[in-house]
């Protein structure tokens, strides 16, 4: 049937040339065939479209923006955040926004430490004292290479090069006085009239603050971590794995208490317990008279420093965007404080009576870098629960 073979064929041309004619539609990336036709993905945005930025974590006030990777760690310091970065910037923000208020063209080689309104750097074998308010430089002195980190405390500025330990005026940087002591590596505590110096000998040293003059010296069973000195009591972790208590006025060993892992970093204490981590991940708990474990909390990952205690919460940070905390009573969970990327290095941490806050560099070699400060934050208190009657 001639007739209806000729519709046929004209139907046929009319859907082929319709086809010809729409454009075609190729799935986005994501998008999964479903039986009776195909799903697509969001469409993707427009060059030049403005695209919203994401909100930041609820634990954080500020994120500002730097250039490159961190040097050290940050600080926190009066009404100030400080941090250094490639290629040799020192910058100051304001606590409060995170708004830059100076910086200046220097490259640590130590931590950044401060006391009162002076921040000290140790750079080009110098000790710089920076106003904090305004960057200018109140004084400089040559220093050699310091061997351990540099202590500003209580007005005094301890510097330890190699076979020498020399106290200066944190006002003015004059000296006032210099001994001869054995290397140091990890940094020194003042507690009142006294200086506790941890040495590669392997002794725990107390010196008199306003001469150098030795007071004592106790040999431990190994290298000696930084010291945190708590009344009448000197806490420190020790290269033969024990941790250690000994008495701030004669440097007999109050107690040892085996751990079995490399002590990181100094202890903390909330005035009932000391606090430390080692790198088995675990963060232990120990009363401070009697050196008995209260208890130990496993960790999901290798701590970065020492944990701070504040506001009943012991916090502990390591590799990711988290930090930890867990109830200083009991070492339970409190939760984590969250930052927008990973810790590029460990965190500052600066202790209150309502809590903690924190000052963190975020990035990576694929990221951008950032200086993150935290709100106050605290571990919530347990839920109660009531059982019924």
């Amino acid at each position: 049937m001639p007739g209806i073979a000729l519709i046929v064929l004209g139907l046929a041309g009319a859907v082929a040339a319709q086809q010809a004619a729409s454009p075609a539609v190729t799935p986005q990336s994501g998008a999964t065939p479903q039986e009776g036709g195909t799903v697509l993905g969001p469409p993707k945005p427009l060059p030049g479209t403005a695209m919203k930025i994401p909100e930041p974590p609820p634990d954080i006030l500020w994120s500002a923006k730097i250039l490159a990777a961190p040097v050290t760690s940050p600080l926190i310091a009066g009404e100030h955040v400080l941090l250094s970065y490639l290629p040799g910037i020192v910058a100051a923000h304001r606590r409060q926004d995170g708004q830059q208020v100076w910086q200046a063209e220097l490259k640590p080689v130590q931590p950044l430490t401060a006391d009162g309104d002076l921040l000290f750097v140790v750079a080009a074998d110098a000790i710089h004292a920076l106003r904090i308010a305004d960057g200018t430089v109140v004084w400089r002195v040559a220093a050699g290479g310091l061997t351990a980190p540099l202590l500003a405390k209580d007005g005094w500025v301890i510097a330890a090069t190699t076979g020498t330990l020399t106290a200066r005026r944190a006002s003015d940087g004059s000296e006032v006085w210099s001994v001869e002591a054995p290397l140091q590596r990890e940094a020194a505590a003042i507690a009142g009239n006294a200086l506790v110096v941890p040495t590669a000998d392997g002794h725990v040293r107390s010196l008199n603050l306003t001469t150098g003059a030795e007071t004592w010296a106790t040999r431990v069973g190994g290298f000696p971590g930084e010291p945190l000195v708590v009344g009448d009591d000197v806490f420190l972790g020790v290269s033969d794995k024990y941790f250690y208590c000994l008495d701030a006025d004669d440097g007999d060993i109050q107690w040892q208490k085996l751990v079995g892992a490399t002590i990181r970093g100094r202890a903390s204490t909330d005035g009932e317990r000391v606090f430390f981590s080692a790198l088995d991940n675990t963060v232990r708990a120990l009363a401070l008279g009697t050196g008995s474990q209260l208890w130990q909390a496993g960790l999901r990952f290798r701590p970065l420093a020492g944990p701070a205690a504040a506001g009943g919460t012991v916090f502990v940070s390591g590799p990711g965007a988290e930090v930890r905390m867990l109830r200083a009573k009991d070492g339970t969970s409190g939760g984590s404080v969250t930052f927008p990327g990973d810790l590029a290095i460990a965190p500052a941490m600066s202790a209150g009576p309502l809590g903690l806050t924190m000052a963190a560099a975020t990035g990576g070699l694929d990221q951008t870098w950032s200086l993150e400060y935290t709100r106050i934050v605290r571990v919530p208190p347990p839920l109660t629960v009531k059982r019924p009657r």
